[in-house]
């Protein structure tokens, strides 16, 4: 079960947020284990957007699309499995292992978000 605007990470972004374009990655459903959560201050857990699933390692096989609520044990969850990423907007400091092996499943990564230049 996933959700936005829950209040727990006191930022609410869209899902697929860290995608360079959200319409152009393939996406599959798996099961999100309740280990990779983190714990909020109200005793819930979820497994934050931009998570890299299954580990940041060498077993990478893809990056959790939106937020998970797994409080009550493992649950299905949308994973891209292919796209264009921004490094920067990831949950966490994307390992070089887990770098490789995505970019060997067809991952493409940006390490920054463009500024945005606003004519006068």
């Amino acid at each position: 079960m996933s959700f936005i605007g829950a209040g727990h990470q006191g930022q609410t972004y869209a899902p697929g947020w860290f995608l360079v374009n959200n319409e152009d990655c393939t996406r599959l459903t798996r099961t999100i284990p309740q280990s990779l959560a983190t714990t909020a201050a109200d005793g819930t857990k979820y497994v934050k957007m931009g998570t890299v699933f299954p580990a940041n390692g060498a077993t990478a096989e893809g990056i959790v699309y939106e937020d998970v609520d797994v409080t009550s044990g493992n649950m299905p969850g949308s994973v891209v499995t292919k796209g264009e990423v921004y490094e920067d907007r990831l949950a966490v400091e994307l390992d070089n292992a887990a770098k490789t092996a995505l970019v060997a499943l067809g991952f493409k990564f940006v390490t920054s978000v463009p500024a945005v230049t606003r004519p006068y």
